[in-house]
């Protein structure tokens, strides 16, 4: 399985192609040209070979001239985005741009929204949208709709995907073809929720939208807290006994719901809660604590706490399956972690709450769940390519964590075609990192420069150093005190308009503090930056039981809480299925390695505060409605 930012555009792909009928995507079909290659071709796309497929329709193309040619480019750009390779798609697609006419240019359009949308672009995929406009055949005008609700979904206009897909709707025929309509439709209420649309109805609104947009609260609801989520939903029926999602598709969600907060009825919870690890160990636990108080007494199962801080952790999972443990979390270090898989049978679900090394087998029901900085990398090299900044630089500490941080920042971001132009280091207990700026800047070739020119002329000259101008982007690897020294030292030395990027590790919440780091653009977990009514119910829930401890670690309260949610979601799921988690850690799912993969909210610092992060260059919003 790919990261979890491309699983969620494959599921909303998996949900586009029910709606039409079971067709692989979302573009009008080409014929392709007849040819044992391309049969060969079109049996790799049959046995879910999209890749292998792509490359093939290239090479073939390669050999071809005019219209078939195109035809078989955009085979090649359709299977590129079938195998989330958006970036290999755009390539494609730019080669045939100026020649397509027609029905092709339908196709390469709607086949460039797609694209864009599996790069984070919304805003893009409008555009090109747009540009296209209503296409003359119904299934591509159908298409297109499609496509324009998800980008108005992810951008967090709420009110605007619903009203796409009620008027697609109108365009449909047999009701299968419309419930699937509507899934779409409770499908981007649950997207748009995540990213903290406001899903508050427009005055005048008509019943139906209104319906739909106070449904998609109660969706909010059930997905960050299940244990309350069905009564909200229930509550949102009878209030709306005839409205088109009283249906099909609230009986499928009231079952996941059931689903949800279906546990064992035992737990076993493997923490070191002394020595070194106690603090983070009993944040966890408390976490994991106030999500199951958030659950009926009644449905609540048996939690026995194990200390492995003194004793072998094999032991100790082998004593809490005799002892009834139907259901293992922990252990938390890494060396705990691998100890506990070389024991595991798979006679009891574990999910072990550090990740393994790389390259390791992992056992039988033996799921992996981690805030790792690894992943944040990544995730921010997306976003820079997403957001077309695809050159830059890179600052990062010395040391094992900053090198871990810029190696996986740097293989995503090649992986999308980007480049890293320069990078360096610097010494976190230091608080001038003059050198290590200067040196990805060229501060001091232009001070060179300068010198040399001085000396040849024999006589001084204005001069203002200038850096290289060919940076898109300044990837910093930080904690809060770091972060906050080197955003002013770059606006010092003369890169205050580059854009920042970093990851969750640089911001705590301190208004104050952050006005340093206005502009510094980075992902967090709902817990730090959401401010959706359940989300600020929770974290007011965990600061109430804990008024002496959760602040200070939020981010690990907010783990535990989490794993204690995973439990029913993992208890017969098979890793590489998707399936997601709307989790106060991000949005949750499932790898082929049984890897909990986490796609993060993104927020902008403005005034010291964290807002909703617009890519596409207009003002944030003042926080997630």
């Amino acid at each position: 399985m790919q990261p979890v930012a491309r699983r969620a555009c494959v599921a909303a792909l998996l949900v586009t192609a029910i709606l039409l009928g079971g067709c692989p995507s979302t573009g009008v079909r080409p014929t392709p040209a007849p040819g044992n290659d391309v049969a060969t071709a079109e049996r790799l796309v049959r046995e879910g070979k999209p890749r292998e497929a792509a490359q093939l329709y290239e090479r073939l193309a390669t050999q071809a001239t005019g219209a078939k040619q195109a035809n078989l480019y955009l085979e090649a750009a359709r299977q590129w985005n079938a195998a989330t390779a958006y970036p290999e798609a755009q390539r494609v697609l730019g080669i045939i741009a100026p020649a397509v006419t027609g029905q092709q240019a339908t196709t390469h359009a709607l086949l460039s929204a797609e694209a864009a949308l599996g790069q984070q672009n919304p805003q893009r995929a409008l555009e090109v949208l747009r540009h296209l406009g209503t296409p003359s055949d119904p299934q591509a005008a159908a298409n297109a709709l499609a496509l324009q609700a998800r980008a108005q979904f992810a951008s967090s206009d709420a009110v605007g995907g619903v009203k796409t897909l009620l008027t697609r709707e109108r365009g449909l025929q047999g009701s299968a073809a419309i419930e699937a309509n509507r899934r779409l439709i409770v499908s981007g209420l649950r997207d748009a929720a995540f990213r903290g649309a406001s899903l508050t109805p427009p005055p005048g609104a008509d019943p139906v939208l209104a319906g739909w947009l106070r449904f998609g609260s109660a969706l909010r609801e059930l997905d960050r807290n299940p244990f309350t989520g069905a009564t909200a939903l229930r509550d949102w029926r009878s209030h709306y006994p005839t409205h088109p999602a009283n249906g099909p598709a609230l009986d499928e969600i009231l079952k996941e719901s059931t689903v949800a907060t279906d546990y064992p009825t035992q737990v076993a919870l493997i923490l070191p809660l002394t020595g070194r690890q106690q603090a983070a160990a009993t944040a966890v636990r408390d976490g994991f604590l106030s999500a199951y108080f958030q659950q009926d007494p009644a449905q609540r199962p048996r939690v026995r706490i194990y200390d492995v801080a003194s004793v072998d952790v094999g032991s100790a999972v082998l004593h809490a399956i005799d002892e009834g443990a139907q259901f293992i979390v922990g252990p938390l270090t890494k060396d705990e972690v691998s100890g506990a898989a070389a024991i595991a049978d798979g006679r009891s679900p574990v999910l072990a709450l550090n990740f393994l090394p790389d390259g390791s087998a992992t056992p039988p029901k033996f799921f992996q769940f981690a805030l790792a900085p690894e992943d944040e990398a990544r995730q921010v090299a997306r976003r820079m390519i997403a957001d077309g900044r695809p050159r830059g630089v890179a600052l990062v500490p010395t040391g094992e964590w900053g090198n871990r941080v810029l190696a996986a920042f740097v293989e995503e971001l090649e992986h999308g075609g980007g480049q890293l132009i320069a990078r360096g280091t610097y010494s976190p207990s230091d608080s001038d990192y003059t050198p290590a700026i200067q040196q990805v800047l060229r501060l001091s070739e232009s001070r060179e420069r300068y010198a040399k020119l001085t000396g040849t002329l024999g006589t001084k000259l204005e001069f203002e150093p200038r850096r290289r101008g060919d940076i898109g982007f300044i990837f910093v690897g930080a904690q809060p005190a770091n972060s906050r020294l080197i955003r002013p030292q770059l606006r010092f030395h003369y890169a205050g308009d580059i854009p920042m990027y970093t990851t969750s590790d640089a911001y705590e919440p301190d208004e104050a503090a952050n006005v340093d780091l206005d502009g510094v653009i980075f992902p967090d977990m709902p817990w730090m930056i959401a401010t959706d009514p359940v989300t600020e119910q929770l974290r007011s829930s965990v600061r109430s039981a804990w008024p002496n401890r959760a602040n200070r670690r939020g981010r690990l309260y907010a783990f535990g809480f989490d794993a204690y949610r995973l439990i029913p979601a993992l208890r017969n799921q098979q890793p590489g299925s998707i399936h997601f988690v709307s989790g106060m850690t991000g949005r949750l799912s499932i790898d082929a390695d049984g890897r909990i993969r986490r796609e993060l909210d993104w927020a902008q610092m403005h005034d010291g505060r964290p807002r909703a992060y617009a890519p596409s260059g207009t003002m944030p919003t003042a926080g997630n409605n």
